[in-house]
């Protein structure tokens, strides 16, 4: 079991090598490789060499003893209508489960089409199949939400309940695609579900997470233990289905707040709150 977090928070510390051995020094294992938005010419995804520089990144990775447990592929700007990818889009998610496979990731975290139907993103998943499977990465589905102005509070879309997350997974092969919990996301207001709740329903197929807390409101991801989600339910209900994915976080808007100057101390804290984690889970 691997303690993992995502570099997309790490950027403004350095290049993706130094961000690698900043996170290595701080106790973490593995790291979460974040793939942006389509069109910024600094992200790996986006440039012509992507292929080499991914393989330059591995070799560096595996130099210094930290591996690449898994990924998340971009949120693409270019969409047919709201939450779609277009075929530009679709196009770098192929890219991103390529990369994925060359930095040695187990799993590939790839939004669902939002606004519909499980049999929809069903046919959807399964045009990235057989890349996910060349690759020999899983894809992994997410909760999500979008957001309910009027009513001021998180909206109902594919995947954000725990019942029709099942229904999503239940339509692909088990065998490439799994579920990725956000604690964060499933604690929001107005979405009826709970982070105990999908890792209940979801059994084995939860293979992955992004681990934060949350106010019981928005989507805060801070760092476990700051806020108010009673993490002794999660750990119980991973312990349940006997999770066997990583301890990987998710804390964009915990570690933003903070000065670059203070990014290893916080960096150290939250890989000592994974090997928490890590611990609790491998209790008898």
């Amino acid at each position: 079991m691997e303690i993992s977090t995502e570099v997309g928070s790490f950027l403004r510390w350095g290049n993706y090598q130094q961000i690698l051995s900043l996170l290595k020094e701080s106790g973490f294992t593995a790291y979460d490789f974040s793939m942006s938005w389509e069109g910024d010419s600094s992200e790996l995804i986006s440039a012509d060499d992507y292929k080499e520089q991914a393989k330059n990144l591995r070799a560096y990775a595996d130099s210094i003893g930290i591996v690449c447990n898994q990924t998340h592929a971009p949120l693409t700007r270019e969409r047919l209508k709201e939450y779609e990818y277009g075929e530009r889009g679709e196009a770098l998610l192929i890219r991103a489960i390529e990369i994925s496979g060359i930095l040695g990731a187990k799993i590939c975290v790839v939004h669902q089409l939002k606004n519909v139907t499980p049999e929809e993103n069903a046919a959807f998943f399964k045009r990235l199949e057989p890349h996910a499977r060349e690759a020999g990465v899983k894809i992994a589905l997410e909760n999500l939400w979008n957001w309910d102005h009027e009513n001021d509070c998180a909206k109902i879309v594919a995947c954000s309940g725990h019942e029709d997350f099942k229904r999503h997974l239940d339509l692909l092969p088990a065998d490439v695609f799994v579920g990725c919990v956000d604690t964060s996301h499933a604690g929001m207001k107005g979405l009826e579900t709970s982070a105990v709740e999908i890792i209940d329903t979801l059994g084995d197929r939860l293979q992955a997470m992004h681990l934060s807390d949350s106010n019981y409101k928005d989507d805060r991801h801070w760092l476990p233990f700051t806020m108010d989600y009673d993490f002794e339910e999660i750990i119980a209900a991973l312990k349940r289905v006997q999770y066997q994915g990583d301890i990987t976080f998710e804390m964009d808007k915990f570690f933003l707040n903070f000065p670059v100057e203070l990014v290893p101390s916080v960096a150290k804290i939250t890989a000592a709150v994974g090997a928490y984690f890590k611990k609790r889970l491998q209790e008898e």
